[in-house]
């Protein structure tokens, strides 16, 4: 699922949730959150990856500027993904990421080994 949720994702036109959400066929609740979990945890590192700057050469800065161009716009269609999951699943359950965040008032140190991937894949495997 990870991977076919990316690759929508990155297309470099159009995007639209809705139809992402009609090509993974999510016909219940536990499927949604599932693909909630996976969204919403890459969501995370995308937003991270956009706030940090590695430059060390004006060609590093310029690579990064466009990473982090790329990790904004992937972060933003996650956004509008979890709010169209919502939409179409309305008493969808908080995903792992949201409990984790309630219960620790940050990102769970349980949830830091899932989140560490590259910014090429949604890798969320195990919950």
């Amino acid at each position: 699922m990870g991977d076919l949720i990316y690759r929508h994702m990155s297309f470099p036109g159009k995007f639209s949730p809705e139809y992402l959400l009609d090509c993974l066929e999510i016909s219940s609740e536990h499927e949604a959150l599932e693909a909630a979990d996976l969204v919403e945890a890459a969501m995370h590192v995308w937003r991270r990856k956009a706030s940090q700057s590695h430059s060390r050469s004006p060609w590093s800065a310029v690579k990064d500027l466009m990473e982090s161009d790329k990790n904004v716009m992937l972060a933003s269609r996650a956004d509008d993904v979890l709010l169209c999951l919502k939409q179409r699943f309305p008493g969808l359950s908080q995903t792992t990421l949201d409990a984790s965040k309630i219960q620790y008032n940050k990102v769970s140190e349980q949830l830091q080994p899932h989140l560490k991937c590259s910014s090429s894949t949604i890798c969320i495997s195990s919950f």
